[in-house]
């Protein structure tokens, strides 16, 4: 439960999911009338995106096995399974839209949304680890 006194941030809360399913709308929209010409570039930085973040996720885990009471360790068991759901998302729908011709088209449309919510949930949740760690660091939560 997030009170103000632990101060937790989590992206896969209602509130996170409703956001990245209307930037995900927002984006399939844009995409749809052909506002976003740069679509191939758009993948490939949501697919460097997603492998940073998955490679930094897997490096927090070995280093919060050292001390399992640091500020890492608890922000990662807040923050872990969203940041990997994000970034496994990200990286198999970018794989996916790299791998197909993205020409406007309904199931390409759906295609782009999927990437772009998975994105923004990776985002939010990479947000709400750095603010827990933040946090957690300067004393402000228990």
């Amino acid at each position: 439960m997030c009170t103000r006194r632990n101060c937790c941030c989590n992206a896969c809360s209602c509130i996170g999911i409703i956001i990245s399913i209307l930037l995900a709308t927002i984006v399939g929209v844009l995409f749809a009338f052909g506002l976003i010409p740069a679509i191939v570039v758009s993948a490939w930085i949501a697919f460097g995106i997603g492998v940073f973040v998955l490679i930094v996720l897997i490096a927090g885990l070995y280093l919060a096995a050292v001390n399992p009471r640091s500020a890492l360790s608890k922000c990662l068991c807040q923050n872990a399974i969203c940041m990997l759901i994000g970034s496994i998302g990200t990286i198999v729908t970018a794989l996916a839209g790299l791998s197909i011709l993205l020409i406007i088209c309904i199931p390409v449309i759906v295609l782009v949304a999927v990437g772009a919510f998975f994105l923004s949930l990776l985002l939010q949740s990479l947000i709400c680890f750095i603010i827990c760690l933040v946090k957690k660091m300067c004393s402000v939560c228990e």
